[in-house]
């Protein structure tokens, strides 16, 4: 299979902004992230290649690169973050997805499905990380991360993350406001500042995890895939909650272009996509969790507890995007005005 990276400029590649190929070779061009997202697709993808008589040809990139690249007509299927294909749902990139040409979308979650453009292709959650040796009972509510127990135990991402702005978005819903009146949920997050219950607003996950190994975080929220490094570093003091809200989904997507230049072929990848082989081959590779319900997890499979399934995968927690992306600046600068050490702490 062939591979070039958009990390430098796609044109010096590919002038004519085709791929390379031999005369008569079918060649599909799919997006993909470096490192194991990109391993896990080429181990499972020869068999797709020998049904179709094709070659999958790799654009590596970011996910940045991966929206650039669809514009530009560079690929047939991208494979991309959620707010990448609602950008690129709004600039009429995609072609319908076809239940007939992907027969698999029958057997997606239903909230899977984002639009008749657009769907998971695996996720990952935000969960309730805690340290067992303090925290005895798993938390059953984000409401924990407001336990006056906690007092300088607690940590999160930054306020302008997409786990910190959907705990927002959740603490109004459930003060009586909405995505759309969010001073109640403003007014929470105000008060988990000034609680003092907070150590730090984290830069990056991997500080997040630094807290908990270090055993100065109890209580934290991160991705339930970044537990793996904690338990392979003989942290098996540290477990996860899904509290009964739901969790915050980290998305995946696929979308085919409508810039394709096999549509049936690149129809056929994301039925592959959705397949039970390769579905249970992210999810054990990468600790990338099914979107389908007929993927089955092996019960010993030792981060099996990781993947958000079944009906926790139903009360996924996901706001409207195009509504937090309109009014982070707005909710943000209501937090960032707070008084004294809390401004500091929330900046």
């Amino acid at each position: 299979m062939n591979t070039y990276s958009s990390a430098a400029p796609v044109t010096a590649a590919l002038p004519s902004g085709s791929p390379s190929r031999n005369a008569g070779e079918r060649v599909l061009r799919v997006t993909t992230w470096s490192g194991s997202y990109r391993e896990t697709y080429e181990s499972l993808v020869t068999e797709f290649e020998s049904i179709h008589d094709c070659k999958v040809q790799w654009v590596v990139g970011s996910s940045a690169d991966h929206l650039t690249n669809s514009r530009l007509g560079y690929v047939d299927v991208a494979t991309n973050t959620l707010l990448n294909s609602i950008a690129g749902e709004k600039e009429d990139l995609w072609e319908p997805l076809d239940a007939t040409q992907v027969p698999n979308m029958k057997n997606l979650y239903p909230n899977a499905i984002h639009s008749p453009y657009t769907i998971f292709a695996n996720v990952g959650d935000y969960v309730l990380v805690y340290d067992s040796t303090h925290v005895t009972d798993g938390p059953t509510s984000w409401d924990a991360l407001w336990d006056p127990r906690y007092k300088n135990r607690v940590v999160i991402l930054g306020l302008d993350q997409s786990s910190s702005l959907s705990l927002a978005v959740l603490q109004s819903q459930k003060a009586g406001g909405s995505i759309d009146d969010m001073q109640p949920g403003l007014k929470r997050m105000a008060a988990l500042i000034e609680s003092g219950n907070l150590i730090r607003l984290a830069d990056s996950e991997s500080e997040v995890v630094s807290s908990l190994q270090a055993g100065n975080a109890w209580l934290a929220v991160l991705p339930a895939g970044r537990v793996k490094e904690l338990w392979q570093n003989r942290a098996n003091n540290i477990k996860i909650a899904r509290p009964s809200e739901g969790t915050f989904p980290l998305i995946s997507t696929v979308n085919v272009t409508r810039s394709a230049t096999d549509l049936t072929l690149a129809m056929a990848f994301v039925n592959h996509v959705l397949s039970q082989t390769w579905q249970e081959a992210f999810a054990l590779n990468s600790i990338y969790a099914p979107v389908v319900a007929n993927a089955v997890i092996p019960k010993d499979f030792a981060y099996g507890e990781l993947l958000v399934q079944n009906e926790a995968f139903r009360r996924l927690f996901l706001p409207d995007q195009d509504k937090v992306v309109a009014q982070k600046a707005s909710w943000l600068e209501v937090l960032n005005n707070l008084p004294g050490n809390a401004k500091s702490l929330a900046r």
